[in-house]
């Protein structure tokens, strides 16, 4: 094998930018993550730190705003001009303008290579698929990343214990530099001073700030009944940051009342019945013929509901590495899970891993949606020997606030897709059980398929806390021949 096909077929984005970069790493230190930057690189990734010093140091760009492409092939033309900004880099010299991008798509996908080149944008992808990574995002790389909210959506208790609903901002896509957002929370049907008290102001985000909390004072309106919204508005940004979507969402507050005797209204179930995909992340062997997918109901189930399903490119096409699939489900009184398949192609090159998104859309009759959107993998069985595989947590340190209530732990299973359970306790810490937060216990079942799941810790109000009490999390028994990986434990820091 000559040296451009090596370079072509087999050596991945990510072992470029965490071996061939690894003195710059070395001396630069740790600092943002690549899985913080882009949505496709899975924290704990082998080249999560170097992706993220890389991409800090602009030395190496992403595919779009929130695309990497760790195991896209590379060119030596694309080596070339990353060893000259690496070697700009330590020299403390200024990039020319012939090295701040690099178009490597082939001539049938020429706009995809003149939109990277407009935007500065690193593209590591081959010619088949360039326009399918293309069209994950209309957003221009900017390594300010993109400001919105975390969901599509709010639901409040109009006389929660709290008198309060925390709504988070989120920072994708980048993390460099400064810049702020206004927001607005006001208008709907609900009346303001009397449902709600309304919020508007700027957020602004320093160098490295991914997310903000704002906090929302509900009224405790007993004259009106029903279900009333708040517009909740994200514009004008300033500095290095974009806006992305959603940037307009609409927060329910509920009616505790209605929930109680209505449990047939549209407007009791969009408050207590939800819908959603079974795990946070999906993966399947190449061989492996076909990927299944479990749809869950979790809360009320004693109504009708739907939901829409569908597949999206990602690096992995459509009629190439998959067939895409689409279709909608109806939950019947009683049910809580539906099931459908997407076949995988499978054939004898050394591609690399390659994913695709799977989401949820249009829920109906009131239901509302909880994990809508996951990456599925694609491991390719020639060049990735995919076997058990081995459980840890997402990360060695989780921080929450006591106000939110709960903090989500993530479990990943990596290098395997087959089913594995493991258990999970909380072991400890500063904070007190019963007091801090409320002990839990149990086992997480990873299906066939699944790659990530999540479990909940609720956190309790506590008037005497002066904040910074930990909760230690450990795995156990792991099964189905998986084993365990650092880190197999992890702390929360519970903050006021």
């Amino acid at each position: 094998m000559n040296s451009r096909s090596f370079f072509t077929r087999i050596v991945p984005a990510t072992f470029l930018a965490g071996t061939l970069f690894g003195v710059a790493v070395t001396t630069i230190g740790a600092s943002m993550k690549g899985s913080s930057v882009f949505r496709d690189v899975p924290a704990g990734h082998f080249a999560d730190d170097a992706i993220g010093e890389m991409v800090g140091l602009g030395i190496i760009k992403g595919l779009d705003s929130g695309h990497f492409g760790p195991n896209e092939p590379v060119t030596r033309a694309q080596i070339a001009v990353l060893f000259k900004r690496l070697r700009d880099e330590i020299k403390g010299l200024v990039p020319s303008s012939s090295s701040s991008s690099i178009s490597v798509a082939s001539s049938t996908s020429s706009s995809v290579a003149s939109s990277a080149t407009s935007s500065s944008s690193l593209s590591f992808f081959s010619s088949s698929s360039a326009s399918s990574t293309s069209s994950i995002s209309s957003l221009a790389y900017n390594a300010g990343g993109y400001v919105h909210f975390d969901a599509n959506g709010y639901n409040v208790m109009k006389n929660v214990s709290t008198g309060q609903v925390t709504i988070i901002i989120a920072r994708t896509g980048g993390n460099q530099g400064a810049g702020s957002v206004e927001y607005s929370f006001s208008g709907g049907t609900a009346v303001a001073g009397k449902n709600y008290q309304p919020l508007s102001g700027t957020l602004s985000f320093g160098p490295r700030e991914t997310s903000k909390k704002l906090t929302m004072l509900i009224l405790n309106d007993t004259t009106t009944t029903g279900t009333k919204t708040v517009n909740l508005v994200l514009r004008n940004v300033k500095g290095a940051i974009g806006i992305s979507t959603p940037s307009s969402v609409t927060l329910n507050i509920n009616d505790p009342a209605v929930v109680s005797t209505s449990a047939s209204s549209s407007s009791s179930v969009a408050a207590t019945t939800t819908i959603s995909l079974s795990a946070a992340a999906y993966g399947v062997t190449e061989n492996g013929s076909s990927m299944t997918v479990t749809v869950v109901r979790s809360g009320i189930t004693t109504t009708s509901v739907g939901v829409s399903y569908t597949t999206t490119n990602g690096s992995a096409s459509s009629g190439v590495d998959y067939t895409s699939t689409s279709g909608t489900f109806t939950f019947s009184a009683g049910e809580t899970s539906k099931v459908f398949t997407v076949p995988i192609s499978n054939n004898n090159s050394i591609e690399g891993n390659r994913a695709f998104s799977l989401n949820l859309s249009g829920p109906t009759g009131g239901a509302s949606l909880g994990v809508s959107s996951a990456l599925a993998t694609i491991n390719d069985d020639e060049g990735v020997p995919v076997g058990s595989g081995s459980l840890k947590f997402s990360t060695n340190a989780y921080s929450a606030s006591m106000s939110k209530g709960s903090v989500t732990i993530t479990v990943h299973h990596v290098g395997g897709v087959g089913p594995v359970t493991v258990g999970y306790s909380t072991n400890g810490g500063s904070g007190t059980s019963g007091i801090d937060y409320t002990a839990v216990s149990g086992t997480l079942t990873f299906a066939a398929n699944e790659t990530s799941k999540t479990f909940t810790v609720p956190l309790l109000s506590n008037t005497q806390s002066t904040g910074g009490k930990t909760i230690n999390l450990t795995l156990t028994s792991p099964s189905g021949g998986a084993t365990l990986i650092e880190p197999s434990s992890t702390t929360v820091t519970i903050n006021l």
